[in-house]
């Protein structure tokens, strides 16, 4: 079993006067993780979120050892893609790189059912899942879509990542194509530097977005990202850009306290975001 705890403070001026200022939980995750002879499954509960959601099934998928490093998986889970993961006790700061202002323009952040294979070795590994859509993860996907990444791991501290997400939607209020190029590297002591890019396409209009990311651990106990990303998508005309400078501090092994001061611009408005948060894992 693992999990983690996130609450925090949040002060969050989206411009054009409208500011949300919160202080609560904002999500409570538990980990159920189980390992036989030939079979590993996993089943993540989100036993609290900022929605007020109680004991939601974010994944349940089972996966089955074929040998010589193939696999395959089925149930719920999380998309391949992104160098952001799903779970904030996962990235290095408070916010994502593509929520700016009110707006969530992540492109990728969505749970899957269906079929996924794997083959995985010491510097290559890649996946094709089966799913219902790229961005409509329920029974209102009228086709199937599929998923695909290649990763690169065979430098010491590098990894390249390139994948893709397609389906037949042709959706006027959601993404049915997308495509995205990430590389990380941690080959420097103490830093971790990463850039990513996304291209997707909602009703034949295409949009790109993309970030800068920087992380250094100046001690054992205290570190700081910067990062920058911008969001620009024709279909709506949006355009924006966020900075964040997000100190971090280990308070115990199990806990860290972070903070996050955002600011940049939605469609021409000044916006900024300021967080205060606490990160209990376990």
């Amino acid at each position: 079993i693992r999990g983690f705890l996130d609450s925090r403070y949040t002060n969050d001026d989206q411009g054009g006067g409208t500011t949300m200022e919160e202080f609560n939980v904002e999500t409570f995750d538990i980990d159920f993780l189980f390992d036989t002879e030939k079979v590993d499954a996993e089943v993540h509960v989100n036993a609290m979120d900022a929605n007020g959601h109680s004991l939601e099934i974010e994944q349940a998928f089972f996966s089955y050892d074929l040998g010589n490093g193939f696999d395959i998986t089925a149930g719920r889970y999380y998309t391949l893609l992104g160098f952001e993961r799903d779970e904030t006790n996962m990235i290095y700061q408070p916010s994502y790189a593509y929520t700016i202002g009110g707006s969530n323009k992540n492109p990728y952040g969505v749970y899957h059912n269906g079929v996924r294979a794997n083959y995985g070795s010491e510097a290559f590994s890649a996946s094709i899942s089966i799913v219902d859509g790229v961005r409509v993860a329920d029974e209102d996907a009228e086709d199937l879509g599929f998923e695909a990444q290649v990763k690169f791991t065979g430098i010491e501290g590098l990894t390249l990542a390139i994948g893709t997400a397609q389906d037949d939607q042709n959706a006027l209020v959601d993404i049915d194509k997308y495509w995205n190029f990430f590389v990380e590297y941690n080959g420097i002591e103490k830093l971790v530097l990463a850039a990513e890019l996304n291209r997707y396409e909602m009703a034949e209009e295409d949009a790109d977005s993309w970030m800068l990311m920087a992380n250094y651990a100046a001690t054992d106990k205290f570190g700081v990202t910067l990062r920058y990303s911008e969001v620009d998508e024709d279909f709506g005309t949006y355009e924006a850009d966020k900075f964040t400078v997000a100190p971090s501090y280990s308070i115990t092994d199990n806990l860290m306290a972070r903070l996050e001061y955002s600011f940049g611009e939605e469609n021409m408005v000044d916006v900024d975001y300021f967080a205060v948060q606490a990160v209990w894992t376990f």
